[in-house]
């Protein structure tokens, strides 16, 4: 069978920059270019209803960073508790306790993006229910309204990678691996472990869908919503769309994730992000 897309892979370019070299990660690039989309996006709707755009460039701001730290963690502890050295440094290993500890600390290896929507809700509840005291559920479904044109972004840099590659399969709209795949390798430069066949493009599948989702709120976007309108829309959109996804996920390769009762640990994370987003709601409610 021929898939409709063909294998490819953007690389780390490495240019020599006053005889330093600088990597430039397309992951890393994609990322970021989402980040200042997505913020953008929020910040012109700020302005657009009269809120203080302060409030919501320094609330996204903290949003995201609480959103990768939580990430990272949930990487660790549900992905690859194997880190964390658990065994060893029960017993009396402290040079393992010590890696297991850094396994932790070091936020920049490794991302849930599931866990980064729990850090998200988490972020957005602290900045505007401590930090700043402000409308939450307002000010985060300000957020909110920017964030799938942000994360398409995202995805495609996670597709670009390979992040998330599936299950062999023979739908149409697929990636053939089998094509150049001895050029094939992680965005790291680390060799990739064997890859064969027709399989699922994880990422590049929840790029494709963010593209009805960014068409739905920006439609619905045309005029003002009450607080929580589209924080409840992209849950109902996105959720069970992640939820169903994970049953594409890879489960013969060297990376498959971790697998507690025959699932990854995104079913787990979905139901306690949806929890999440009723506890932001019911915050907001008693607060008024």
């Amino acid at each position: 069978m021929l898939a409709v897309i063909p294998y490819f892979a953007l690389r780390v370019y490495r240019p020599e920059i006053l005889g330093t070299e600088l990597p430039l990660d397309p992951w890393a690039i994609l990322v970021c270019i989402g980040f200042v989309v997505g913020l953008e996006v929020a910040r012109a709707r700020a302005i657009r209803f009269g809120l203080d755009v302060r409030d919501i460039v320094d609330g996204a701001v903290f949003t995201v960073v609480m959103g990768f730290v939580v990430a990272h963690v949930v990487t660790v502890v549900g992905y690859f508790p194997e880190r964390m050295k658990i065994p060893e440094c029960t017993a009396g290993d402290t040079a393992a306790c010590w890696e297991g500890v850094m396994s932790i600390l070091r936020v920049w290896d490794g991302f849930s993006s599931t866990g980064g929507f729990i850090g998200a809700v988490l972020g957005a509840w602290l900045f505007y229910n401590v930090i700043r005291k402000r409308p939450a559920l307002r000010h985060a479904d300000i957020i909110t309204y920017g964030f799938p044109f942000g994360w398409f972004f995202g995805r495609l840099g996670c597709a670009s990678v390979h992040d998330h590659i599936g299950r062999e399969t023979t739908f149409p709209l697929a990636m053939d691996f089998d094509w150049g795949l001895q050029d094939f390798y992680w965005y790291n430069g680390d060799p990739a472990p064997w890859v064969s066949g027709v399989r699922h493009e994880l990422g590049m599948y929840e790029a494709a869908y963010m593209i009805p989702v960014m068409a739905i709120f920006w439609w619905l976007g045309r005029v003002d919503r009450p607080p929580g309108f589209f924080l409840a829309w992209f849950a109902i959109l996105y959720a069970p769309v992640r939820f169903v996804l994970d049953f594409l996920r890879n489960v013969d390769l060297d990376h498959q994730d971790a697998r507690y009762f025959a699932f990854s640990p995104i079913p787990l994370t979905v139901i306690v992000l949806v929890a999440s987003l009723a506890l932001l709601f019911r915050g907001d409610q008693i607060e008024r």
